[in-house]
């Protein structure tokens, strides 16, 4: 996909909310994230790149620039309530919240596989682009991950 007007608009109204949650999770910040969003369409305005993956090309380069906006901050928990909290009102938003504390107790590195994998979506062949880590790891990571999170979320129950 060669990115022109036309095509960075319809890029921007398809993937631009999923890629804000994200940024969000990763910023814990929200006008962080905005910020973040808003310089990552710039910068593929300026550079029109031939794009064949769009899932796996704009969350690397989501990830990539809310880790710049970041780099003060990196110890900031992973997971936010904007992230798992279902659109439709009617959801449970107490689930939401205990699936979001679940994901700050994760190690940063298997969260966002749960992330990438669960929440937005992503193959694991493109949560692996996107991190830059080999699809073994990705799959290793969320096997790790469940583990974690069955334990952490049946305490919760118990």
């Amino acid at each position: 996909m060669k990115l022109d007007g036309d095509g960075l608009a319809q890029l921007y109204d398809a993937w631009a909310s999923r890629l804000l949650g994200y940024m969000i999770a990763l910023t814990r910040d929200r006008h962080r994230a905005e910020d973040a969003l808003q310089n990552l369409f710039v910068k593929l305005a300026e550079s029109q790149p031939a794009i064949e993956n769009p899932a796996a090309y704009l969350f690397r380069a989501a990830r990539n620039e809310a880790l710049r906006v970041t780099r003060r901050a990196p110890e900031a928990p992973l997971a936010g309530l904007e992230v798992v909290a279902p659109a439709d009102e009617s959801a449970d938003r107490g689930e939401a919240e205990r699936v979001a504390a679940a994901l700050d107790r994760l190690p940063r590195e298997q969260a966002e596989v749960v992330m990438l994998h669960a929440l937005q979506g992503l193959a694991f062949r493109e949560v692996a682009e996107v991190l830059g880590i080999p699809l073994d790891t990705a799959a290793s990571r969320w096997r790790y991950a469940l583990e974690k999170l069955r334990d952490v979320l049946g305490r919760v129950e118990a």
